[in-house]
C-alpha cells in the first residue's frame, strides 16, 4: 500500500477561508517545507488547541496511513525536539535570538502537550520509563505471590483420592444428597445452603463413579436451582434408584 509523501494538510491554493488548522500559505506553499509550516501553525495557536490541532493534522495523516499513529507522532516529536535544540544554540547577542527564545517557549509547551499523549515512551526520558516498568515488576511480583499463597491454602483441601462411587450407584447417591438438604431436628435444618452450587461442586470435585470423574454439569443436574421448576436437562431419579431412606433413630 503505498503511502502519501506529506505528513501535514496543507491549505488548498487560492484558499481565503481554509480549516484553521490547515497550514500554508494562501497562494504558494513549498510543500517540501512542510515542517516548517507546521511549527509556524504551533506560534501562532494558543496553547487550548494544541490537541485539536494535533489531532486535525494526524487524521488527516492516517487516512492515507492507516495505522500510523506512532510513525505520525515520532515525525512532530522529531521536528519540535530538533527545533527547540536549534534555538537554544542560538547566539544569546544575536538579533534572533529574543524571537527564537519567544519560539522555544511556545515549542516547549507544545512538547509537553505531547508527553500527554505519548503512548510510546519516546518523550519520557530512558530512566522514567525504565523506573515506571521496574514498578510495574514489582507490583506484578507481589500479586504472583498473593496468588501462589491462595493456591497454597487452596491445596490444604486438595484430597490423595476421590471417593468412588459404586458403578450403577450413582442415582441412590445423590437421592441420599438430596435427603440430607431436607432433612431436620425440632424444626431446625441440619444443613443450610444459599443455592445447590456447593452440592454439585463438592460432588464433581471430590467423587467418582466407578473409573470415571463426575463432571460439574453432570452432577449439577441432579440439583435444580429451584425444585419446583425444574430444568429440562435436570434428571429425574427414578423410585427404584432411591435405595435408601435417612430417618431419624428416635423415628423408627
Amino acid at each position: 500500500m503505498s503511502t502519501q509523501n506529506n505528513y501535514f494538510k496543507f491549505r488548498t491554493r487560492f484558499d481565503f477561508s481554509p480549516h484553521q488548522y490547515d497550514i500554508g500559505r494562501p497562494l504558494f506553499s513549498n510543500r517540501k517545507l512542510e515542517d516548517n509550516f507546521f511549527l509556524l501553525k504551533i506560534y501562532e495557536i494558543d496553547g487550548t488547541e494544541y490537541g485539536l490541532f494535533y489531532d486535525y493534522q494526524l487524521g488527516f495523516y492516517l487516512r492515507a496511513n492507516p495505522g500510523k499513529e506512532e510513525t505520525f507522532f515520532n515525525h512532530v516529536f522529531e521536528i519540535v525536539i530538533n527545533r527547540i535544540r536549534h534555538f537554544k544554540h542560538q547566539d544569546p547577542f544575536s538579533a534572533k535570538y529574543a524571537a527564537g527564545l519567544e519560539q522555544t517557549h511556545k515549542l516547549e509547551s507544545f512538547l509537553e502537550f505531547l508527553k500527554t499523549i505519548d503512548q510510546w515512551h519516546k518523550v519520557e526520558p530512558l530512566e522514567s520509563v525504565i523506573g515506571e516498568k521496574d514498578k510495574l515488576i514489582a507490583q506484578l511480583k507481589q500479586r504472583i505471590a498473593e496468588l501462589e499463597s491462595q493456591l497454597k491454602q487452596a491445596r490444604e483441601f486438595d484430597a490423595n483420592e476421590k471417593v468412588v462411587i459404586t458403578n450403577s450407584y450413582i442415582a441412590a447417591f445423590m437421592d441420599l444428597m438430596n435427603q440430607l438438604q431436607g432433612l431436620t431436628s425440632e424444626n431446625t435444618k441440619l444443613v443450610n445452603t444459599q443455592g445447590q452450587s456447593p452440592w454439585y461442586k463438592m460432588i464433581a470435585k471430590y467423587f467418582m463413579h466407578g473409573d470415571k470423574p463426575i463432571s460439574i454439569d453432570t452432577a449439577k443436574n441432579y440439583f435444580p436451582a429451584n425444585k419446583t421448576d425444574k430444568p429440562s436437562k435436570y434428571i429425574n431419579i427414578p423410585e427404584e434408584d432411591k435405595l435408601f431412606q435417612i430417618v431419624r433413630k428416635d423415628k423408627k
